[in-house]
């Protein structure tokens, strides 16, 4: 970063800090418990060129937040190191939703609008009551993927209470509170919507309790115990994120953490583009549980599998086993390629074997060299 361009950074961080509504923080701040509204904090040091450059971009998402419920701030970390240290800061800027209930990493583009909408986003309620068929409407008209629970014990409610705090930013938790909403047919045993709502024809649940997920124009429902916790949260976890996704580092590196197999296209071909759209919406049609991620730039792919991937190829990767199949045949459908993965017929590279890691630290130092 060049001198010039510091200082008029500087110049517009001096100018913004007089007319934003950044709250600065200090010895003051240190418990969660002692704030009546979530703060969303950077926390910076005065020599950190990356803290200098976001100072505008925070100080005009400051003023957007205003009318809001959370509070923008900012502390410095290398003064008040207890707060950094209790809220596991380990570089600059860090940037926290801090509630009495939760708190929540910032991972992704720092521009106003991501910010806005992470913080918006991330101070909802963790886990939204349904009451109405207003509140069910409004919720369904939502984007995000969400979860419909219906007749869950008390024992489930506070399982979900305690996982929503590290997803309430990523997915909505509801409690249908009211069976006039969801009426149960007990000899069909299936719950279907009241007549009066609009999910009346695509929500129907096998049983009650019971609970499903609503996302890419679908809905699906969990299969698994409803008393078992750990379970529950697995399958949450594994489906809270829309099966097709354009990719980049903040889509992809919490998908490696899920026990489904994702399908990675590199390329630019509007048809390629449109068939993985397509099956990702078919998943009642494949053999097992899959993500589907279109890439534009081959590092992310290439740093998740350690090799290099060449245009219009579609990778199907295991996070579990850290296997992947690779293939650049044009010809092929995406389906056949999966089932071709599923079958074994497709050679799979990649592993966590001695020699799969020790490929790894060969290609590692290709990598470099080429950057170089």
């Amino acid at each position: 970063m060049t001198k010039s361009l510091m200082k008029y950074l500087y110049f517009m961080a001096s100018i913004f800090s007089v007319m934003s509504k950044v709250l600065e923080l200090g010895t003051e701040f240190g418990d969660a418990n002692d704030l009546n509204d979530p703060h969303l904090v950077m926390f910076y040091a005065p020599w950190c060129g990356h803290c200098k450059a976001l100072y505008p971009v925070w100080n005009e998402l400051g003023n957007k937040l205003s009318r809001q419920t959370v509070t923008v701030a900012r502390i410095d970390a290398t003064i008040y190191r207890n707060a950094a240290e209790k809220f596991n800061v380990r570089g600059f800027p860090s940037l926290r939703l801090i509630a009495k209930d939760r708190m929540l990493e910032f991972v992704g583009e720092r521009t106003v609008e991501a910010l806005f909408e992470f913080a918006i986003k991330g101070s909802r309620p963790l886990l939204q009551s349904i009451g109405s068929l207003g509140k069910l409407n409004d919720i369904k008209r939502s984007d995000d993927v969400i979860y419909l629970a219906l007749n869950i014990s008390e024992e489930m409610r506070q399982c979900l209470l305690l996982l929503a705090p590290s997803i309430v930013h990523e997915t909505i938790l509801a409690e249908v509170t009211n069976n006039d909403i969801l009426k149960v047919d007990q000899d069909a045993k299936t719950i279907k919507a009241n007549e009066n709502t609009i999910l009346r024809s695509d929500l129907s649940l096998s049983r009650s309790p019971g609970m499903a997920v609503l996302k890419d124009s679908k809905v699906y429902e969990y299969s698994g115990s409803m008393d078992d916790c750990l379970e529950v949260t697995e399958w949450i976890r594994s489906e809270r994120f829309s099966s097709f996704q354009k990719g980049s580092y903040p889509v992809i590196h919490p998908l490696i953490f899920i026990k489904y197999k994702i399908v990675f296209y590199f390329g630019e071909s509007k048809s390629r583009i449109s068939e993985m759209e397509y099956i990702s919406t078919q998943r009642e049609s494949l053999p097992d549980n899959f993500y589907f991620i279109h890439i534009d730039k081959a590092e992310y792919i290439e740093t998740l599998i350690s090799a290099f991937v060449e245009a219009d190829s579609i990778v199907i990767f295991d996070p579990v086993m850290e296997l992947y199949s690779y293939s650049t045949d044009n010809i092929k459908s995406i389906k056949t390629l999966i089932e071709e993965r599923v079958d074994g017929i497709a050679e799979l590279y990649g592993g966590t074997g001695f020699f799969a890691n020790f490929r790894k630290v060969v290609i590692a130092f290709a990598f470099i060299l080429v950057l170089e």
